[in-house]
């Protein structure tokens, strides 16, 4: 009866929850990612199906996923054993190695690797990654290959950062990525008004990058938009 009555107390924390959703926006999609993967599997499976569902085309011996994964070499391979057995995963012997390697013909491979792009990918490193350069950047995003879902095994991750950080700082931030997703991130720096004035110019990189499609990690397509004027409008993503 205390969850049912419309106008009851139950109602106004909801209200509460939604008005404090809407002013954390992408944040609070991104806490209620991170808590639904935390109920649906532990953190150290979490690990190894990030790395080895985002690099499908890489196999991995258990040293390595447990230098990768900060993980106990002794736990790992029960778990890694165990995704093999559902043949989530494959395994493979080389000499006296024993590798994984995602199974890209499971009939889940590609629900859960679109699952944990959301929530372990290049988006949520690249966030995590600059989040101490916020004040700094007003927008980030990725572009590319990457984010035309295209990408092959060397494909760098191409980032767009405007905002009055230093390029020495932002190259630093993101360095260590090339280890956690397995490429190189190449990012781009602009002030926002040195990119506004590219678009305004006819700058063909910039309208490219205006053109195709675009990952957010921070920032959202209204405020490029915003920033570019009305070409960004009037040439939505392809």
């Amino acid at each position: 009866q205390f969850f049912m009555s419309p106008c009851g107390p139950a109602n106004s924390l909801q209200n509460t929850r939604l008005a404090y959703c809407r002013r954390l926006g992408n944040n609070c999609r991104l806490m209620s990612n991170d808590l639904l993967m935390d109920q649906l599997f532990p953190a150290a499976r979490q690990r190894v199906l990030a790395l080895l569902l985002l690099q499908p085309e890489s196999a991995f011996h258990l040293r390595e996923l447990a230098r990768l994964t900060g993980s106990h070499a002794g736990t790992l391979a029960r778990e890694v054993d165990k995704l093999a057995r559902t043949g989530l995963l494959r395994r493979s012997e080389l000499g006296n190695q024993v590798r994984y390697q995602a199974n890209i013909g499971h009939p889940l491979f590609g629900e859960l690797a679109a699952l944990f792009r959301k929530t372990h990918g290049v988006v949520p490193a690249l966030r995590e990654a600059l989040a101490p350069l916020g004040a700094q950047i007003q927008l980030a995003l990725v572009f590319g290959s990457v984010a035309r879902g295209a990408a092959s095994t060397g494909s760098d991750v191409d980032v767009l950062v405007l905002g009055s950080v230093g390029f020495v700082e932002l190259a630093q931030a993101v360095f260590p990525l090339h280890a956690t997703l397995g490429r190189e991130v190449n990012p781009v720096l602009y002030t926002p008004e040195e990119f506004a004035a590219r678009v305004r110019s006819g700058d063909a990189f910039a309208r490219d990058v205006l053109r195709k499609p675009q990952l957010f990690v921070k920032g959202d397509a209204d405020e490029l938009a915003e920033l570019a004027g009305d070409w960004a409008a009037a040439s939505p993503p392809t």
